[in-house]
């Protein structure tokens, strides 16, 4: 759909973490083809992204599989990787110095681990961003997703609410991820009678999306952009405008918004002057078993008047 403001995306909502990684995987790979394209987002109930100027959903999704396919031939992602990325040390430092010369195909490296940031096995802390654990293995997945992703998912998954088509891999930033047994007909494990089903087109779009938050080391450990609390239990918060902004104007915003500390309270008066309408926050659960990652329910935490 298109307005005199651009091509709005109604299918991503920015209110769910999923559709708001994946609108800046739109714009992310846009600008990886040069393309001056602005992000913004609707005024509704259910905010959805725009992109000004007016662009083909088609011409999108191309872009995407264009860089979905420099992304995967990059070093950010690898095939040689470790797959959790477990990286020791003098590893990391490899990996970080290869992304750096990689320009865009390996902007994902430093949104996924720091240098000299450590977990207590003396190997690589991930951004608070990284849900998978286990059997889930972030690079084997995120390299999968990327492969297979076509355009008529793209395209299907940014043009429309979503239909959860498939059972294919799913990183878990969706809020629907957040499947509490206590509010489930059948247990959320059980793959026979509840499966865990994704939409491809924007689990590949939120991939390049992550790409715009950057983590740190820190004495307390990785710190990520965005993101404030314990490891177990975080928070992940997130802005939308209402004025087209470019790549660069976007990154501003995002390291601009965070939680507020102690008697700290929501930066009003900045939101409204950079034309931020709301600020949204979602929760970071861990499992207690295996530390799989979620988002909480997320909801406006600063909404301008």
């Amino acid at each position: 759909m298109t307005d005199t403001h651009g091509t709005i995306l109604s299918g991503l909502p920015g209110d769910n973490p999923l559709g708001f990684l994946a609108a800046l995987g739109v714009q992310a790979a846009l600008a990886e083809q040069d393309l001056d394209h602005r992000l913004h987002w609707t005024d509704d109930p259910i905010p959805h992204a725009v992109v000004s100027p007016s662009r083909g959903l088609e011409e999108i999704a191309d872009a995407v599989l264009a860089a979905s396919e420099r992304w995967l031939s990059g070093p950010a992602l690898g095939e040689a990787l470790d797959p959790k990325l477990k990286l020791k040390p003098p590893y990391i430092r490899e990996y970080l110095s290869r992304a750096r010369n990689a320009g865009a195909s390996g902007a994902l490296a430093w949104c996924l681990l720091a240098e000299d940031s450590l977990d207590k096995g003396g190997v690589a802390k991930p951004s608070a961003l990284y849900f998978t654990a286990g059997q889930m293995k972030f690079v084997t997945m995120a390299r999968t997703i990327l492969s297979e992703v076509t355009e008529a998912e793209i395209v299907d998954d940014i043009a429309r609410p979503w239909r959860y088509p498939s059972e294919r891999g799913s990183l878990m930033w969706d809020s629907v991820d957040d499947r509490d047994h206590a509010l489930s007909a059948a247990d959320p494990t059980d793959k026979s009678r509840n499966p865990k089903l994704t939409n491809p087109g924007a689990e590949a779009l939120a991939i390049i999306g992550l790409s715009r938050y950057p983590c740190f080391a820190a004495p307390q450990g990785t710190l990520t952009q965005g993101c404030s609390g314990s490891w177990k239990r975080g928070l992940f918060v997130w802005p939308l405008w209402s004025a087209p902004a470019t790549a660069r104007a976007v990154g501003s915003l995002l390291a601009q918004v965070v939680a507020p500390e102690g008697s700290e309270r929501w930066r009003g008066d900045w939101y409204r002057s950079w034309g931020i309408s709301r600020v949204m926050q979602s929760q970071v659960r861990r499992s207690s078993q295996g530390g799989y990652g979620t988002f909480g329910p997320p909801r406006v935490v600063w909404q301008r008047e």
